[in-house]
């Protein structure tokens, strides 16, 4: 017994050290995975802490090198802490830019000079100073830190393009943490003008075109974009091409429905589709008989059904389809009925982008400097409550109108909001822009979005502008809408989301009253699906050539319709041109000054470590 009481206390005594060693091992692991994960979160945070500096850093850089290359200093230092673990370098070979002006008497004329960059690069990441801007990089996409130098005036005097381009010279290889800037030993050059283009440039044939190839170029890409009314390709990965004429129109409005890219008008996702036409001189579309002048373009190809099949019902158009060729396969030709010319074309002119020319705008209202006068932190309205702006208004933060409240903005004021605008709730809540005293202009930074039976009213005979630089939505049954004596001109340059059986429309079905510009990349719109009043519902032009919709639903369109390209999802879509479109031209059918006065020099600058 004695023996047996031994023998489990030993094996108690045995379990006891085993437990103590397990225990001590769990305890091992656990700490050095948590060591492990800590250092590695500490690894990520230092990376993040150190790319965000650099990025600071690469701005004093920046301006640093300006200071130098256009002969205000003959050498600078900056101190960049670059940290471990980092490859900082420079990189003379790094990108080139070239400029072509062609189209005169005298020909072509091309300049190109390579660029360099100051490199920093770590954890896939990159932080880099070229062509007198900083851009960083990562994944395969860039964007812009600070801009290059490049200025570009298209309003309130000649257009002028200024490109003082600073490259960097005689140097490379890897830097510490002071970098010195220093002269070139050659001069700056002018590039333009010269013997064969001076300044202005007076004829209209003449095209400026800028190519950029960088590891930046996509940034660099939508810098162009957004500084000017160019046309704007990105070739590739790595390189963009800017193009610029002396003048920039836009075409008429000469079809009901328009896709301007190369991509295809796919109609394999449509139930039903029917377009014609009314002239809106003659009163209303229900007023008329239904005339057969309605055109669908696309550029590309016209595919009727989606793999040989779908659930094309019928697309009936009275009136033209163009497209530079079809596929409707065996078997599906009965489902499209044209009553008029059934076009191939090959040589669509490719429009202009429109985001210079909403740029331009935007800009021209926030040069006003409402915030030095009379200036507020936000409006709230809601319940009963109103509020009317008769003079020019900064507001710093949101607006907000709910309930039965209204804002009205009159006696010819401009308001400008830094932040969001929303109007919402199901009883009446209105935004109105009235004329009658004066054009009114609304400039709002942040969004607007309507929901509910919420709306947006234009009246009073005059002109309403709402610029919006950012994103619109309207849900519900919202509406954005103008009396048939007003004008309503709606830009904006971010998405664009109508669902419901949401209502953009003039009154009166007088398309040429109501604009909507747009230069964001995505347009969707989703009507209902349970009869025919659960429709989306627009009366206007929609005049978008960048950007790529999708119409989802039931959707009605009086007026016109222009994109770069459409989709649709069991789309059930009536169409109705309005003829007195014929003639019009977006930005009333102003000519958009591209560039008038050329001026390019080059100024090279010496980097190394300091």
């Amino acid at each position: 017994m004695n023996g047996g009481e031994r023998g489990a206390a030993a094996e108690r005594a045995q379990s006891e050290v085993l437990g103590t060693v397990l225990l001590l091992g769990l305890t091992v692991a656990v700490v050095g995975t948590t060591v492990a994960l800590g250092a590695t979160a500490l690894d990520d945070s230092q990376r993040t802490a150190d790319l965000q500096r650099v990025e600071g850093a690469m701005t004093q850089v920046d301006s640093k090198a300006s200071l130098v290359a256009h002969g205000g200093s003959s050498a600078q230092r900056v101190r960049m802490d670059v940290g471990r673990g980092a490859d900082f370098r420079v990189d003379e070979d790094a990108g080139w830019l070239r400029i072509e002006v062609s189209g005169g008497d005298n020909g072509t004329v091309t300049n190109q000079t390579s660029l360099g960059a100051i490199v920093y690069e770590r954890g896939g990441e990159t932080v880099a100073y070229q062509g007198g801007g900083v851009w960083r990089s990562s994944g395969g996409r860039s964007r812009m830190v600070s801009p290059p130098e490049f200025h570009y005036r298209g309003t309130d005097g000649p257009e002028t393009l200024t490109l003082p381009l600073v490259s960097i010279e005689n140097g490379s290889g890897p830097l510490g943490d002071t970098v010195r800037i220093g002269e070139s030993p050659g001069d700056a050059e002018s590039v333009f003008p010269n013997d064969d283009y001076g300044n202005p440039l007076s004829d209209s044939n003449v095209t400026v075109e800028i190519t950029v190839q960088s590891e930046y170029a996509d940034a660099w890409g939508r810098f162009f974009e957004s500084r000017t009314s160019a046309s704007v390709t990105e070739l590739d990965d790595d390189r963009v091409r800017i193009r610029l004429r002396t003048a920039t129109e836009h075409p008429t409005l000469g079809a009901s429905v328009s896709a301007t890219g190369r991509s295809e008008l796919q109609m394999g996702d449509v139930d039903w589709l029917y377009a014609d036409s009314y002239n809106s001189t003659n009163g209303t579309y229900d007023s008329q008989t239904p005339g057969d002048r309605a055109s669908i373009q696309t550029r590309g190809d016209f595919a009727l059904t989606k793999g040989g099949g779908g659930n094309t019902e019928t697309v009936r158009i009275r009136g033209n389809l163009t497209a530079e060729s079809y596929n409707i396969p065996p078997g599906q030709s009965d489902k499209l009925n044209v009553s008029g010319e059934t076009r191939t074309e090959s040589a669509f002119d490719e429009l202009a982008p429109v985001a210079g020319g909403i740029r331009q705008r935007i800009d021209g209202v926030r040069e006003q400097n409402l915030a030095d006068g009379n200036s507020r932190s936000a409006i709230d309205l809601a319940g009963d409550e109103s509020e009317t702006i008769t003079e020019d208004t900064y507001v710093s933060g949101d607006v907000t109108v709910a309930d039965r409240a209204t804002l009205s903005v009159e006696g010819g004021a401009t308001l400008h909001v830094a932040g969001s605008v929303t109007v919402e709730g199901d009883e009446n809540a209105t935004l109105d822009l009235d004329t009658g005293s004066g054009n009114v202009t609304v400039l709002v930074d942040q969004g607007v979005d309507l929901s509910g039976n919420a709306t947006t009213r234009a009246s009073g005979g005059g002109r309403a502008e709402l610029y919006v630089d950012d994103s619109i939505g309207l849900q519900d049954t919202a509406s954005v809408t103008t009396a048939e004596d007003t004008r309503l001109d709606v830009y904006n340059t971010d998405e664009i989301d109508l669902t419901g059986r949401v209502n953009i429309a003039a009154d009166g079905d007088v398309a040429g009253n109501l604009w909507l510009y747009s230069s964001g990349d995505e347009v969707e719109i989703e009507g209902g699906e349970s009869d025919d009043s659960d429709r989306v519902r627009f009366t206007g032009v929609f005049y978008a050539p960048q950007s790529e919709v999708e119409l989802e639903d039931q959707m009605t369109i009086r007026g016109s319709f222009t994109f770069r390209q459409f989709s649709f999802d069991d789309g059930d879509i009536e169409i109705h041109y309005d003829e007195a479109l014929r003639t019009r031209q977006p930005f009333d059918g102003e000519t958009v000054p591209v560039v008038s006065y050329l001026h390019v020099s080059t100024h090279g600058v010496v980097v190394e470590s300091g």
